[in-house]
């Protein structure tokens, strides 16, 4: 739901408005099941500000879900910055975190940066998104991110991998296991994409070092491990 890829097109402005609808057999964050382990529904529209600057909004089906305090909606309002120089694009900004329909303190604020590198086919990008303490995320979150994809030429197909980890800070109230279900962990991920404009299809397969024992609330533990996951989008 954060900036997890930096997408080499700062120099392609838009002039419009984008929108794009995505559905999933399961919504998976930095390797963790943010819908329950069910099909979602995600929702994303971003404005240009300026040929730098661009607003934008997403919103997406949670399924009651338990990492969130039983609720069932999510929001991101985030604005970000974006430029490029040479084959470096770059890109920072700050994701407002909304949930609708659970239970007690759950919104919080993130800060992230990155930036990509783009050669032929072949795009590579480092990024890092930053959770300042928040009594809604039990401390702080920091997570960082390593990227890269690949266009197979002649072909709408498209191969990708990332690797990421998240740490930070505990103050102790217990709200952390919703980041970080057991202390610092590593995600990655690998997947392939078919494109026929404006239609996507996905095949992503995930997986965390997370260990069933390490878990500080157990009723996660179907949230965290090895998952196929498939998506269909549609752009506009």
């Amino acid at each position: 739901m954060a900036l997890t890829a930096i997408i080499p097109a700062a120099a392609e402005a838009q002039s419009g408005p984008t929108i794009d609808f995505e559905a999933v057999t399961d919504y998976r964050d930095r390797g963790l099941s943010w819908s329950d382990g069910e099909i979602a529904a995600r929702a994303r529209i971003e404005l240009p500000v300026t040929t730098s600057i661009d607003v934008s909004v997403q919103a997406l089906t949670l399924r009651g879900s338990d990492r969130h305090g039983g609720a069932d909606a999510g929001f991101d309002l985030a604005a970000s910055y974006s430029g490029y120089e040479g084959l470096i694009d770059w890109r920072a900004g700050a994701v407002y975190h909304v949930f609708a329909g659970g239970n007690g303190d759950l919104d919080y604020v993130e800060v992230e940066a990155g930036a990509g590198a783009s050669l032929g086919p072949a795009v590579v990008d480092v990024s890092a998104s930053y959770a300042p303490s928040q009594d809604s995320i039990g401390g702080s979150n920091f997570y960082g991110r390593i990227g890269a994809s690949l266009g197979i030429p002649a072909t709408p197909l498209v191969v990708y991998g990332h690797a990421g980890r998240s740490s930070g800070t505990n103050n102790g109230s217990g709200n952390v296991t919703r980041l970080r279900p057991a202390g610092s962990y590593a995600d990655w991920a690998v997947g392939a994409e078919y494109y026929i404009m404006p239609f996507t299809v996905s095949l992503t397969y995930s997986d965390t070092d997370i260990h069933r024992d390490e878990l500080r609330v157990p009723v996660l533990d179907h949230h965290y491990g090895e998952k196929l996951v498939a998506g269909a989008s549609i752009r506009f």
